[in-house]
């Protein structure tokens, strides 16, 4: 499976990710993409941002923008933080827009799973996974959308910076 291990030559090797409740659907996010789970709080709002975007949030003294995922990937508004959601804060990777980090609001609490080298994932061929989702996969008998970085990172060039 060279999506995600494309330079691994072992078997034995891992990587170990999350699997983040974004609504009805779950994101697969690998581990290297997590800098925290945080608590709930609640954002400061601001009329200047995508409808997408729930508000700011203070993570280690940065303000940093809560994002809805499921709202990105399919064209909604973004749904207010109730008391059942968590957050995961997110390293970006890509330049071109001026957030090191953002968050995304999580349904329910994460939970991990470990992907190895060679283990049963099978792509599903869902003919529409919405904006910023690279494939939809089966993983461990869980249906999984992995996510494509790059793009959503292209959709916080979007977002102004904190004021």
């Amino acid at each position: 499976m060279t999506l995600l291990f494309e330079d691994k030559l072992q078997s034995n090797e891992k990587i170990d990710c999350l699997a983040v409740h974004i609504g009805s659907s779950k994101l697969l996010i690998p581990m290297p993409a997590i800098a925290e789970i945080i608590a709930k709080q609640q954002p400061k709002l601001s009329e200047k941002l995508p409808s997408w975007v729930v508000g700011w949030i203070e993570w280690h003294h940065l303000t940093i923008p809560l994002i809805d995922f499921a709202a990105i990937q399919w064209d909604l508004k973004a749904r207010d933080v109730d008391a059942h959601n968590g957050m995961v804060v997110l390293r970006s990777f890509t330049e071109g827009h001026r957030h090191r980090y953002y968050a995304i609001m999580s349904s329910t609490f994460p939970h991990t799973i470990s992907v190895r080298a060679g283990s049963d994932i099978t792509a599903r061929h869902v003919e529409n996974v919405g904006n910023c989702i690279k494939i939809d996969l089966m993983i461990q008998g869980e249906s999984l959308l992995l996510p494509d970085f790059q793009q959503m990172e292209s959709f916080l060039t979007q977002i102004p910076l904190y004021f």
